[in-house]
């Protein structure tokens, strides 16, 4: 029956669409708002354009990336984003590179800016551009496995103001407003937000186990031609879920994370030139509380009731970049700097000072790399890109090397695109795998991956087909051992992982504005335990329909194939109606069957217990929203 219902919703859309007019407007629209989309030598690009976030009634980054290729979003223990998860323990996700215009939201502690703002509110967003399968090198100081670029509305389309009002199920709301105003040589952007973001709680061996949180957020940017300066800000409190110790469940978690960035773009010489400079300060907090019958054991033999950690991050950032065109070639050169600064001294158990130390604080990332894109004929672009990487630290690990190489064809007419791309590249251990006092190895190798991927697409007037095909292999991947004497350590695996990806992909514009999109996606990664490989399938079914003022949005996704938790299928379903111009409600249900793929989390190592927990809430949310 709820399969039956989705399919009458279906039809019921596709009905209306008796007037087709051949328009491929996302192409149109995708042209419109960035260069930056139309080189096909950047990589394996998906996008969203403005038009799907709000017909799609995107809130947060989640929504979007529970839909992705290859890679699905999921959370930690502490839940925290975290696409790559492997629990218990540490960070996965550290090749998740988050971009915000064209600074990157860095953390410098696990290298990864997606761990706070990889479900990050998105109402003052105009688009975004993600990036599979090691994308160009122009993105990024350090290499990436994926880059997600946000790009901020802006004065020049977004003149005036919005204020948005939101309420949903478990009490949650969220309120902001934005404003963006210009003159002949200044223009800015403001935008403020508060929210509160209350999930469904599980109760295990007594103990309520939430994930809610309280976010207040502000960004503000000024341009003044060739040059623009940006503020973000952002606090984030919250219930840590099962907490970052295993052992027992606890009665109480807290998190708390306070992050500020700045940021300025400055171009020079028509442009060819870029300069971008960053400066972030972060600090996060956590504690927790467990049953004193029943607490948890932290080595070295020590008996925990009450746990409180505060973690100091800073970081500075200078890119700078310049473009050449000679003959064939479109080459770019840069060099970067990158400053980090990380403190987890501040760790208290059962409030005494644990007096832990760590190998050291500071970090110091040169890089340097160069591209060329070497136009062969009309059809036909090669890709070149070298990067370089020196980690200068302290300690046993004072000085590491990495070197990324990346080779690219493309292929390209009015209807058919072809690219391939090899790489290379080499990741340094982030600064938690080497200096955590728990599991902490600086002895730490660094990481390689080899990688070919393959994307085929063939537009027609109404239709756009494409497959996409990637092998990976990793080498010396760091996974926590056992240390032989009741704890763990990070060390770098002897087992070489194979990863195999295919993606086959499916959109026919049926009228204007509407459009059916079909997925289908397998992923096979082995283990690096020696375990069997593990083995995921998803389809993505997402209809986006106009019927007078009415936008009408679809999704259904169908999870199966992951090892130790059901498979499971997300329906999400939403209407947004246009009172007047200024003027829109929007109704959004969310797992509407309560049947999403959920996530297996260790309640115990010893014996080993494990629950399984939802990742996508079923949600219903009403909102308003008002232009002035």
């Amino acid at each position: 029956m709820k399969l039956l219902l989705f399919s009458i919703l279906l039809v019921a859309s596709v009905s209306y669409a008796n007037d087709l007019d051949a328009l491929l407007q996302d192409y149109q629209k995708e042209s419109d708002f960035s260069k930056k989309t139309k080189d096909e030598s950047v990589g394996n690009l998906i996008i969203y354009t403005r038009d799907d976030l709000e017909r799609m009634q995107v809130e947060t980054l989640k929504d979007i990336l529970k839909s992705l290729r290859a890679f699905i979003y999921a959370e930690n223990r502490v839940a925290q984003p975290d696409i790559l998860n492997q629990d218990p323990i540490t960070y996965y996700s550290k090749g998740v590179r988050v971009y915000l215009n064209e600074h990157e939201l860095l953390t410098p502690l696990t290298g990864s800016g997606f761990i706070i703002f990889g479900d990050m509110n998105m109402d003052f967003i105009d688009h975004v551009e993600i990036y599979e399968g090691f994308p160009t090198f122009e993105f990024s100081v350090e290499p990436a496995t994926i880059v997600i670029r946000l790009y901020t509305k802006n004065a020049e389309h977004d003149e005036g103001g919005r204020l948005k009002l939101s309420a949903g199920s478990y009490a949650s709301n969220k309120e902001n407003v934005y404003y963006a105003g210009s003159d002949e040589s200044l223009s800015f952007f403001l935008y403020a937000n508060h929210s509160e973001n209350n999930r469904d709680t599980k109760e295990i061996n007594a103990e309520q186990l939430k994930r809610d949180k309280n976010t207040n957020e502000f960004y503000g940017s000024l341009t003044n031609g060739h040059h623009s300066i940006e503020l973000h800000a952002l606090n984030s409190k919250g219930d840590a879920f099962l907490g970052s110790l295993i052992g027992n469940v606890p009665k109480n978690t807290q998190k708390e994370a306070t992050f500020l960035n700045i940021s300025t773009n400055s171009k020079f010489m028509q442009d060819s030139l870029v300069l971008n400079l960053s400066y972030m300060k972060q600090k996060d907090e956590f504690s927790s509380l467990y049953d004193p019958t029943a607490p948890v054991f932290v080595p070295p033999a020590t008996l925990v009731n009450s746990y409180a950690q505060s973690i100091d991050e800073e970081a500075f950032t200078a890119n700078l970049k310049k473009e050449f065109i000679y003959k064939n070639n479109d080459m770019s050169v840069g060099i970067q700097y990158r400053y980090k600064y990380f403190d987890l001294t501040d760790v208290k158990f059962n409030g005494i000072d644990s007096n832990i130390t760590q190998a050291y604080k500071k970090e110091n990332v040169y890089s340097v790399f160069i591209q060329d894109l070497i136009t062969l004929s009309e059809r036909n672009m090669l890709t070149l890109s070298l990067m370089h990487q020196i980690y200068q630290r302290k300690g046993d690990v004072h000085k590491s090397h990495t070197t990324q190489l990346r080779i690219g064809y493309i292929y390209s007419d009015k209807q058919w695109v072809a690219k391939t791309f090899l790489s290379s590249q080499e990741f340094a251990s982030e600064p938690y795998m080497t200096i955590s006092p728990y599991y902490g190895n600086p002895e730490l190798q660094s990481e390689s991956y080899k990688s070919i991927f393959e994307e085929i697409s063939y537009t027609t007037q109404q239709t756009l087909t494409k497959l996409v095909l990637g092998y990976g292999k990793n080498y010396d991947v760091p996974i926590l051992f056992s240390d032989g004497s009741g704890g763990v350590i990070m060390q770098n695996s002897s087992i070489d992982i194979d990863g195999y990806s295919a993606s086959l992909e499916f959109t026919y514009y049926f009228r204007r504005d509407d459009k059916l999109e079909l997925q289908a996606n397998y992923t096979q990664i082995e283990s690096p335990y020696g375990n069997s490989a593990g083995k995921y399938i998803n389809y993505v079914v997402r209809m986006l329909n106009n019927v007078g003022k009415f936008n009408i949005f679809n999704e259904f996704i169908i999870n199966s194939g992951y090892e130790g938790v059901d498979a499971g299928y997300d329906y999400t379903a939403g209407i947004r109606y246009e009172a007047t111009k200024d003027l829109h409600f929007n109704l959004k249900g969310e797992n509407i069957f309560n049947s999403a793929l959920k996530q297996s989390f260790y309640i115990k190592l010893l014996p080993q217990e494990t629950e399984d927990f939802s990742i996508v809430d079923q949600k219903v949310t009403l909102s308003m929203e008002y232009l002035f």
